[in-house]
C-alpha cells in the first residue's frame, strides 16, 4: 500500500496543478483525474484476472498518461516521455526493484501503440486505457484493427461480452 500511496501523491500533485487551470482532455469532455484512476482500476482488475500483480497494474494505470499531463503532449510520444520521467522517480524512491521499474517503463512507453502486441502488462494497460475511454467517454476514436479484440478481451476478464440486438 505504501507504493500505491506514493504514486497517488505523485499523480495527484500533477493533476491538481492542471485541474486548477481547468485543463481537461482536448475535446473538453473528460477530466484527467477520472481517466487516470479509471484506467488504474481497470488495469488492476484485469491484471489480477490474468495472473499478474494487481498492485503493479494499478500503478501502471495511474501513471500511464503522466507524460501527456506534465508536458501537454497529445502525441504518441507522451508514453515514452512519461516512462522516462517515471523511471527516475521510481528508482529514487527505493520502493521498486529493477524488474518492476522495467515492467512499468515498458508499459508506459508502449501504451499508445494499440495495434502492436507486447508483453502482458503492456497489453493489460492498452486494453484498460481503450476500455476506459469507450466506457466512460464514449470515445470510439479512429477505427483500429485490434479495438474489437481489446474490448472483448477486457470484457472477458470480467465474464462479460457485447450482446448485439438481432434484427
Amino acid at each position: 500500500m505504501e507504493r500505491i500511496k506514493y504514486i497517488m501523491e505523485l499523480i495527484n500533485k500533477n493533476l491538481m496543478l492542471i485541474n486548477e487551470t481547468g485543463y481537461v482532455f482536448d475535446d473538453g469532455g473528460f477530466d484527467d483525474m477520472l481517466h487516470s484512476y479509471g484506467v488504474a482500476y481497470f488495469t488492476a482488475a484485469s491484471a489480477f484476472k490474468r495472473g499478474l500483480d494487481p498492485e503493479i497494474g494499478y500503478i501502471i494505470g495511474l501513471l500511464h498518461d503522466l507524460g501527456r499531463i506534465v508536458n501537454d503532449d497529445y502525441s504518441e510520444a507522451h508514453g515514452i516521455t512519461g516512462a522516462l520521467m517515471v523511471q527516475k522517480v521510481l528508482a529514487d524512491s527505493g520502493l521498486f526493484d529493477e524488474s518492476e521499474i522495467g515492467i512499468i517503463y515498458a508499459s508506459l512507453s508502449k501504451h499508445s501503440k494499440k495495434n502492436e502486441e507486447n508483453g502482458p502488462y503492456e497489453e493489460v494497460l492498452k486494453d484498460a486505457d481503450l476500455f476506459e475511454r469507450i466506457f466512460f467517454m464514449a470515445d470510439y476514436g479512429q477505427e483500429e484493427i485490434n479495438k474489437k479484440t481489446r474490448v472483448n478481451r477486457i470484457l472477458g476478464d470480467f465474464g462479460l461480452k457485447i450482446q448485439r440486438d438481432e434484427d
